[in-house]
């Protein structure tokens, strides 16, 4: 419902993860437990969620208690100039809160377990930290579009269109966004953001659906952003992307084309040196940290494809489809050939494949 956007100031790192749904946006510190945010984001795609549900699946005390978070529940439009909305904050976090009258900034006034406010008549929001400035009602337009989904950022704008936005003509606007996107890297602009691509365990859909995160002092970023289910941009909108002679499944079941190198782990940073090619980043879910931040890299090369352990904790194991598995020592690489399964740890297998309309011997 309505429009958001995001935005992260130039060489400074994200101070919250924002997880947007259909029905409700949650801010988060940065440095929340992976396993917190998975469950938030498992709920993007529900019609309908109270304040009270997602407030009940943030430990509020406790090693891994929230000191800080705001969840704001969008409700059914009214005759009124707006919407009604539900605000919970906590903590060192400020949500303005904008209608036809003006503005007015709300946080938690240092009341505990936390406070809930009722808004009736709401034309938009600025999500962040209590130290920003009041932003102008001319600013809820600001910011990098964003659909569902989870985004490290500063700041998250929310406004309510005159007409909102289909679901449909919201994909469509991330699809031509992300064709400009891969055209400025064609010209050598510098991109933006990294897109990753959240990976769910074994048998179960994807926790969360796209993840956009700005790696600090990364040169080589990927510009892939799609809404979830959505295909990719139009063929030849990745003019530095290979033609992809092989893929890779992931452990939900989604497969990964390898028309761009592709790094691997629990919070993967592309590299600080920049390359010919963007670089795509996937998160994968490992609940007890057995995957390593940026754990392998996954590229083709010729007829083949290399997996580059890169410096893991607790290794890669490859197993080919026939002969030995074998361990890769920290920065090894080697080529194998579809039918092999790479194994990260923590139950994430993924298996080497072919390409669409190839076959391995192709």
């Amino acid at each position: 419902m309505g429009r958001v956007g995001y935005e992260t100031g130039l060489g400074t790192e994200a101070a919250w993860i924002f997880v947007v749904g259909r029905g409700f946006i949650a801010a988060l510190p940065a440095g929340t437990p992976s396993g917190i945010t998975l469950t938030l984001a498992a709920l993007v795609t529900a019609p309908h969620v109270e304040a009270e549900e997602l407030v009940a699946l943030l430990p509020l005390g406790g090693e891994h208690a929230v000191e800080h978070f705001a969840v704001i529940i969008q409700r059914a439009p009214t005759d009124e100039d707006g919407i009604p909305v539900s605000v919970v904050l906590r903590g060192e976090v400020a949500v303005d809160v904008y209608s036809v009258g003006g503005s007015r900034r709300f946080s938690d006034a240092s009341i505990r377990p936390w406070l809930l406010a009722d808004f009736r008549a709401v034309t938009g929001l600025t999500v962040g930290s209590t130290g920003r400035p009041v932003a102008s009602s001319r600013a809820l337009d600001s910011g990098r579009p964003f659909g569902l989904g989870s985004v490290f950022a500063n700041t998250l704008f929310w406004s309510l269109a005159e007409h909102s936005q289909s679901e449909a003509a919201q994909a469509d606007a991330a699809q031509a966004d992300a064709a400009q996107a891969d055209a400025a890297l064609t010209d050598d602009s510098p991109a933006d953001d990294a897109t990753i691509v959240r990976s769910g365990s074994a048998g179960r859909a994807a926790d969360a659906d796209t993840v956009l995160a700005r790696p600090a002092g990364a040169d080589t970023l990927i510009s892939d952003v799609r809404a979830p289910g959505q295909p990719g941009p139009a063929a030849g909108a990745r003019a530095r992307a290979a033609e992809a002679r092989f893929a890779f499944r992931l452990p939900n079941g989604e497969e990964i084309p390898l028309d761009l190198p592709c790094r691997l782990g629990r919070r993967p940073q592309a590299p600080r040196i920049s390359a010919t090619a963007p670089v795509r980043l996937i998160e994968v879910a490992s609940p007890t940290s057995a995957v390593s931040g940026t754990h392998v890299e996954i590229r083709q090369e010729g007829g083949s494809v290399v997996v580059t352990d890169l410096g893991s904790t607790n290794g890669t194991v490859v197993a080919p489809p026939r002969g030995r598995r074998q361990r890769l020592h920290s920065g090894q690489s080697l080529a194998v050939l579809p039918g092999t399964t790479v194994h990260l740890g923590d139950g994430n297998i993924i298996e080497i494949l072919p390409a669409a309309g190839n076959t391995p011997g192709q």
